[in-house]
């Protein structure tokens, strides 16, 4: 008697039917997965600038502000529609950049202006949120919260049910 070697069609029918099932419920998840970090990816920057510019107000003794803006010819200007995050020194000098994810929106919320200034003693100009969204709206949105102390902190659950992507 010989031995049979390989699979039979039914085996692959069925192995190719998992499989086929397994990609339609995992790349939906997947893709979520992948927006969820990017955001969360994108809040995190954005706190850790923030703590950054803070430390170099007090650093250098002197005002420093963080802004959404872009770079022209070696230049950086604040800017609302800029596709980078900004710090820049009371000469308007860039002290640090990080380039923004063009899929994520990107709002200054209970804040007067879309720049924040450090004063040398690390103290913001004023107080608020930066909420981040994608296309999924604000039920998948991300933020951080700046207080009068200077000090970042991520929304809670509670927060981001509040806010508006717009």
């Amino acid at each position: 008697m010989t031995r049979q070697k390989g699979v039979t069609l039914i085996e692959l029918i069925i192995a190719m039917t998992i499989i086929i099932i397994t990609l339609f419920i995992g790349v939906p998840n997947l893709q979520r997965l992948v927006k969820n970090n990017e955001i969360i990816n994108q809040s995190n920057t954005i706190a850790s600038f923030l703590a950054y510019a803070r430390s170099e107000a007090t650093k250098r003794k002197s005002d420093v502000r963080l802004c959404r803006g872009k770079i022209v010819e070696d230049a950086a200007e604040c800017s609302s529609d800029g596709t980078n995050l900004l710090i820049l020194n009371n000469a308007d000098a860039l002290i640090r950049t990080a380039e923004l994810n063009t899929n994520i929106s990107f709002y200054f919320q209970n804040l007067t202006s879309s720049t924040i200034t450090f004063s040398a003693l690390g103290v913001p100009d004023d107080t608020g949120e930066i909420v981040l969204c994608d296309d999924r709206g604000s039920s998948y949105a991300k933020g951080v919260a700046l207080n009068m102390g200077g000090q970042v902190r991520s929304l809670v659950d509670s927060e981001i049910n509040n806010i508006s992507c717009s």
